[in-house]
């Protein structure tokens, strides 16, 4: 009963996802890119290549992704030293098949490679005079496919079916914990929060899939859409060997103004997420509700 009250709490007060993208055009092959998504913050040059004709579209993306925030300080974090940055690369392929009369066919196809370098620092037996410094590598490999489908008239319905796999090793610090300071003289005891437990590093294979439905009339899309989560032992390689997780969600996207501004959506989702094998610190099924605002995406795009 708890967790039913607890899923409806959530609910009612669901997390708020912000994204917001700016692209300004320096020339006729290159725009620059700023991009704000999920507390972090994207920048770099988009190169492009078109032939019109054959309606080829060819996309090279090189950028830098920072955190907006220190989660200890909760101050900005976009200088030079920053230990928690990631290095994109970007490239994407587009065939538009439309032609002047008839429906419309477009298939964009998406790679993409990701590097990071962090440092992170640890005090084993919670002993502040002593720490341990390691700096680990990470990285990330990603595929998507995106389609878009429609008769190309007044009023048609427009679907969107998109497809992603996503390789991630990426470490991350141990969590802080309290500990008992050297008695003072006088007798007192302080407490200090520290992180004890060295970094680790559990990599995840997440293929995804959701349609994209837009009826055609209206100021709402429909989007269900599955994940499927491969979770492998601390510090393998192979992500197949511990735990798995399907993830189902369900959204409908409300679009304030669907002929000046599309890109701006309001989103809402039940989920259910399902262990299927091993064990995490979850229920076997987890359900509750999301909501989510976006700016300056594509009118379908989701994945």
């Amino acid at each position: 009963m708890r967790q039913i009250y607890y899923y409806s709490m959530l609910l009612l007060c669901p997390l708020m996802t912000l994204a917001q993208e700016v692209k300004l055009k320096v020339s006729p092959y290159v725009n620059a890119t700023t991009s704000i998504k999920e507390g972090l913050i994207e920048a770099g040059p988009e190169l492009n290549w078109e032939k019109v004709a054959d309606g080829k579209t060819f996309t090279l993306r090189p950028s830098i992704r920072l955190p907006l925030t220190n989660e200890a300080e909760n101050v900005l974090q976009i200088d030079r030293f920053t230990s928690t940055w990631k290095s994109v690369l970007a490239a994407q392929f587009t065939k538009d098949n439309t032609q002047e009369s008839g429906g419309i066919s477009r298939h964009s196809f998406t790679g993409q490679f990701e590097y990071g370098h962090a440092k992170f620092t640890y005090y084993p037996g919670g002993d502040q005079s002593f720490s341990i410094s390691n700096g680990k590598n990470s990285y990330a490999f990603e595929i998507k496919y995106a389609g878009f489908f429609s008769k190309g008239q007044s009023g048609a319905a427009q679907f969107s079916p998109q497809f992603r796999l996503r390789y991630a090793r990426d470490w991350q610090a141990a969590s802080e914990v309290s500990v008992l300071n050297t008695p003072s003289p006088g007798g007192f005891t302080t407490v200090s929060d520290l992180i004890v437990d060295p970094p680790s590093v559990r990599p995840v294979f997440s293929p995804a899939f959701s349609l994209q439905i837009y009826p055609g009339k209206g100021n709402f899309s429909y989007s269900p859409t599955i994940y499927y989560d491969f979770t492998g032992n601390s510090s393998d390689n192979g992500p197949f060997g511990s735990l798995n997780r399907l993830r189902l969600e369900s959204w409908i996207f409300f679009y304030p103004s669907v002929t000046d501004s599309p890109n701006v959506k309001i989103g809402i989702s039940p989920f259910l997420s399902l262990r299927t094998k091993g064990t995490d610190s979850f229920n076997k099924a987890e359900y509750g509700g999301m909501i989510t605002l976006k700016f300056g995406t594509s009118f379908l795009q989701f994945l």
